[in-house]
């Protein structure tokens, strides 16, 4: 697998030597640049997987490069660092289409997984552009008949764009993808999909950018700004992890959802909008409102149709028709010719529990491919873990007694801490926020620990 590649745009000699002993200790191949006007031109050569950059630096900003960067290559992830830590800079920021925006000093740790993320998502976008370009049909949700009805489902509410559409489902069944393909297929104008996860971001940012904000409206806002609502005019704003949003937030978005119309934040004029709403959420929005975390009122205002995704566990006759459709996914992504599955990793995929659904599939079959050098995919071949819900004991999964005892116990610690997160996730229904806050800890952290232990794919 080849190394993802990262750009660190950094006038300071000595960040950038810490920035680079950082990166490479993560696996990356690391690139630098000691200005802006350096940084397009090594971008231009090099067409790094993500691009770091300080905002402050002589003759071209952190902001310039990032529109120089975006202009050339739209979908290239830039993460920007800056010593001035003001919600202006960092509004504006991801208005213009950066990925992230962190403070010096930044937390090692939380910019790697940044990083990380920006990464992956950038794979993700490459793979389906090619798939797009390959595969411009619409998508095919599988073969069983739960399949058929949600193909049905999404060809009724696409013809009614009026209509709110709350997308419910376990972790990695697809909502987003239906979301998307509910837009693709609606008629009238086509204006843009645009997407915002309620739990990626702190509560004042998430209201900036869902209703926009007006000059002077906090320190640094020195003009207006329009949200997500009027960008997406004409198309279709989604909402995953709606579980997510705070109550405050809740009442100012069921306003505007009643009125068709938004107030900035340091406003008092509403906008009006024309965009749709979708929203999606892996938890209970049942339980949320039972405990008097989600407003039922608007609970009601967005689920006026509801369309729950089938897990995979629900679906098997889907299981094998959907890993040959990976398969030549994956074919075309990383250049191999892996043409059949054997019998005994059908099997396989057939008995595996799918905790993740369709993205752990898709994942596992990717894997796959990359480590077959033959034509055909084996269950050697497949990597499967073990099944996460499966109750562990940490005392007998230490690994061998041979070993030292500071070994030991960190691995007895490894595995308590993974039966901690599974437990607090399922308590929360799959809410990550609300397993965040009964542990005690930050999203973000949490974020990182289950992607460690394998419970994100």
């Amino acid at each position: 697998m080849t190394a993802p590649s990262i750009l660190l745009v950094e006038d300071e000699q000595d960040l950038r030597w810490v920035l680079r002993l950082l990166f490479e200790d993560a696996g990356f191949v690391v690139h630098e640049a000691a200005d802006g006007a350096k940084g397009l031109r090594a971008a231009a050569q090099i067409h790094p997987d993500v691009v770091l950059s300080d905002v402050r630096m002589p003759h071209i900003t952190g902001l310039e490069l990032l529109r120089g960067l975006h202009k050339a290559s739209p979908e290239l992830p830039v993460i920007l660092l800056s010593a001035v830590a003001d919600l202006a800079t960092a509004v504006g920021a991801m208005k213009e289409g950066a990925f992230d925006y962190q403070a010096k000093p930044f937390d090692p740790e939380r910019l790697l997984l940044s990083v990380q993320r920006a990464v992956e998502q950038h794979a993700l976008r490459r793979e389906v552009k090619l798939l797009r370009s390959a595969q411009p049909s619409k998508i095919n949700f599988g073969d069983s008949e739960q399949a058929r009805e949600l193909e049905r489902t999404i060809e009724l509410v696409a013809g009614q764009p009026s209509l709110s559409v709350l997308i419910v489902g376990e972790s990695g069944t697809g909502k987003e993808i239906v979301a998307r393909e509910i837009h693709r297929r609606a008629r009238g104008p086509a204006g843009p999909f645009i997407a915002l996860d309620c739990g990626a971001l702190p509560e004042p940012l998430i209201e900036s950018q869902l209703f926009g904000h007006r000059r002077g409206a906090f320190t640094g806002a020195d003009r207006d700004c329009p949200g997500l609502f009027q960008a997406a005019n004409g198309g279709t704003l989604f909402l995953d992890e709606l579980g997510n949003l705070p109550l405050a937030l809740q009442q100012k978005l069921l306003r505007a959802l009643q009125e068709r119309a938004v107030v900035p934040v340091g406003g008092s004029a509403p906008v009006p909008f024309s965009a749709r709403l979708l929203c999606a959420t892996n938890a209970s929005l049942e339980d949320e409102m039972r405990t008097g975390r989600f407003r039922m009122d608007l609970y009601h205002r967005i689920a006026e149709f509801t369309l729950r995704l089938p897990p995979l566990s629900e679906r098997p006759t889907d299981i094998l028709p959907f890993a040959h459709r990976f398969l030549i996914e994956a074919n075309a992504e990383l250049g191999r010719q892996v043409r059949t599955i054997a019998a005994n990793a059908a099997m396989a995929l057939q008995q595996h529990q799918w905790q993740g659904n369709l993205r752990e599939l898709r994942n596992v079959i990717r894997r796959g491919v990359l480590l077959c050098t033959e034509h055909e995919l084996g269950a050697e071949h497949l990597s499967l873990s073990a099944d996460p819900s499966a109750p562990k004991n940490p005392a007998t999964t230490a690994g061998p007694a041979d070993l030292p005892l500071a070994e030991q116990l960190q691995q007895a610690s490894a595995a308590l801490e993974a039966e901690l997160l599974r437990r607090a996730l399922q308590d929360a229904h799959g809410n990550k926020a609300a397993a965040a806050r009964a542990l005690q800890i930050d999203y973000t952290t949490l974020h990182r620990k289950l992607k460690r232990h394998g419970f994100e794919h």
